[in-house]
């Protein structure tokens, strides 16, 4: 084998050029946000949708929302989410110090699976990474219940 053919192709060739852009998408009324309960209460037409849905509420530097990003669609019982997803819009946005991650559970049972606190794991460590903290991580349900991390599970927070 001589040094020609382990020579790399060096003529140029077209590629996309891309300017990212976040979309506002409507408004959203938001009382301040001082716990889980008011958390539920914001997102209840999250809580009462047939599909799994995973949004999360970004906040500034004072904890205070911001804006709100529908992150995963899903099915009866689950809905995909990588910490890319989850992150992009924040990052997009600019001035997001922080969020609060949530997803409904269709069946009515706010108890966490494993691969929710799998999720919540990830997230929180890739927050960690990107400078945005994941504040909480809410189970809602359609009868109003919900579960916090922050409150059952602060460990899964932590990055």
């Amino acid at each position: 084998m001589n040094s020609r053919t382990c020579m790399k192709n060096t003529t140029p060739y077209v590629i996309p050029v891309y300017r990212l852009r976040l979309v506002q998408d409507g408004t959203a009324e938001v009382s301040p946000l001082t716990g889980p309960a008011e958390v539920a209460r914001h997102l209840d037409d999250v809580a009462s949708s047939e599909r799994e849905q995973i949004v999360a509420l970004f906040l500034d530097t004072k904890n205070r929302p911001i804006g709100r990003h529908l992150i995963s669609m899903g099915t009866i019982d689950s809905a995909p989410a990588q910490p890319r997803d989850v992150f992009r819009a924040a990052l997009v946005a600019g001035a997001v110090n922080a969020i609060i991650l949530a997803h409904n559970h269709p069946s009515g049972d706010v108890t966490p699976s494993p691969s929710d606190d799998d999720a919540t794991r990830l997230i929180a460590r890739a927050g960690t990474l990107l400078g945005i903290r994941l504040l909480d991580h809410v189970v809602l349900a359609a009868d109003g219940s919900h579960y916090s991390y922050r409150d059952h599970r602060p460990e899964c927070l932590s990055g």
